[in-house]
């Protein structure tokens, strides 16, 4: 049987959070660089391809 406890705090920084679909695990966003640093975000197409170029074992 569930019963809830006292909640606890588990972060104390900003950030963004989700919940995995079972419950079990989250994924956290923070930020990492200063609000005024540029950064950069790197999108890989068809990375599945790229991987059996490079490892011509996997098929």
């Amino acid at each position: 049987m569930f019963r809830a406890g006292t909640p606890k705090m588990l972060f104390d920084k900003p950030g963004f959070y989700d919940v995995a679909p079972d419950g079990k695990r989250f994924l956290l966003l923070k930020p990492v660089a200063a609000p005024d640093q540029q950064t950069e975000v790197h999108v890989v197409l068809n990375w599945v391809e790229e991987v059996r170029r490079r490892v011509p074992a996997i098929q």
